[in-house]
């Protein structure tokens, strides 16, 4: 579904761990459209031969950079300005 199911309430995530960007942008999609694997799995693709991955946290913990963040909406048709 898209938002938080309820009309006229908006599609909300509670930040856990480092997973900011993944949380604006499924509060910007309001959907849970990026999970934690699929934003890794954007970072691997970034950087297929690095380790630890520049593009977040080598704890596991999140922390997904810009590019992530563009890559991300790149794969929507959409682009960060």
């Amino acid at each position: 579904g898209f938002g938080s199911g309820v009309p006229g309430v908006p599609y909300h995530e509670r930040q856990r761990r480092q997973l900011c960007a993944l949380h604006a942008l499924n509060s910007l999609l309001q959907r849970p459209w990026l999970s934690q694997a699929s934003a890794d799995r954007l970072c691997q693709r970034l950087a297929p031969r690095s380790w630890p991955n520049p593009h977040r946290s080598p704890l596991g913990t999140g922390n997904y950079d810009v590019n992530v963040v563009m890559a991300a909406l790149g794969s929507q048709g959409l682009a960060a300005v």
